[in-house]
């Protein structure tokens, strides 16, 4: 029981934190009611739900209407502000999880001025265009546009981004890798293609994530913008000591 230094919010998560990792509770088990940890812990109906709540929107814990509550399964991670580049099959493999894609288009065109711009390049200039939606254990989970220059990659369109890496495929086809780049991520809501090809509400809020990437000649390949579920798929930011980041690719996490 909390001896009253400890704010009982404070004191009922820190219990459920470490009665999750005593009994190495794992995706899908249950804990125990509310009324047994109540009594076990010492602590009011209104401290042990907000600590249950908090834990639900930090996608810990799951609340089931009826059922109870149980630990979550386990979502990919971004990390940002971290050395290494890491894309989303490497993110989805780091959890016990399979990454798949299902190519929803696929296409040579002109550059847009907004994405002529991002790559610097012409408008003219011609970009590989590849639209998927990215899996997580067959659960959609991202819908990504990604445009790459043409004329660093020419006769991509050959290969098949259903089951192939875009990563592995510019890097081993093209000598092309990603050396530095720049990530920006917000939170909008679903439209009705990006809500039915997420299995969501239209409206529902999810991550949008753009980005560039290019080379250690400066010169840049791709352009991208995504729409994930936050429910399936997670950013943190780590901060380092600058002297040592300045050493450092400024580019951190892209999708694959």
């Amino acid at each position: 029981m909390s001896d009253g230094k400890i704010p009982a919010f404070d004191y009922a998560l820190e219990n459920i934190k470490n009665y999750i990792e005593k009994f190495e509770l794992k995706a899908g088990d249950r804990l125990p009611s509310e009324r047994d940890m109540c009594l076990e812990w010492g602590v009011s109906r209104t401290a042990l739900r907000s600590a249950i709540q908090f834990l639900v929107e930090a996608h810990t814990l799951e609340s089931r209407g009826g059922s109870g509550t149980y630990v979550a399964p386990v979502r990919p991670v971004s990390y940002t502000g971290r050395a290494g580049l890491v894309g989303f099959s490497d993110n989805v493999r780091a959890v016990g999880k399979s990454p798949a894609s299902v190519l929803l288009h696929a296409e040579i065109l002109p550059a847009s001025p907004h994405v002529a711009k991002k790559l610097r390049i012409n408008p003219s200039d011609l970009v590989f265009y590849l639209h998927r939606l990215r899996l997580v254990d067959g659960l959609p989970c991202m819908v990504e546009k990604t445009q790459v220059n043409y004329a660093m990659c020419p006769g991509i369109e050959k290969h098949d981004f259903a089951s192939e890496s875009l990563f592995d495929v510019l890097k081993t086809n093209y000598g092309i890798y990603v050396a530095h780049g720049e990530d920006r991520i917000s939170i909008t809501r679903a439209d009705t293609q990006e809500a039915e090809l997420l299995d969501i509400a239209v409206d529902e809020p999810v991550f949008f994530e753009t980005g560039t990437a290019w080379m250690d000649d400066e010169r840049r390949f791709e352009y991208y913008k995504s729409v994930i579920r936050p429910d399936r798929y997670s950013f943190v930011s780590e901060a380092e000591d600058s002297r040592y980041v300045m050493a450092k690719t400024s580019r951190t996490v892209r999708n694959d």
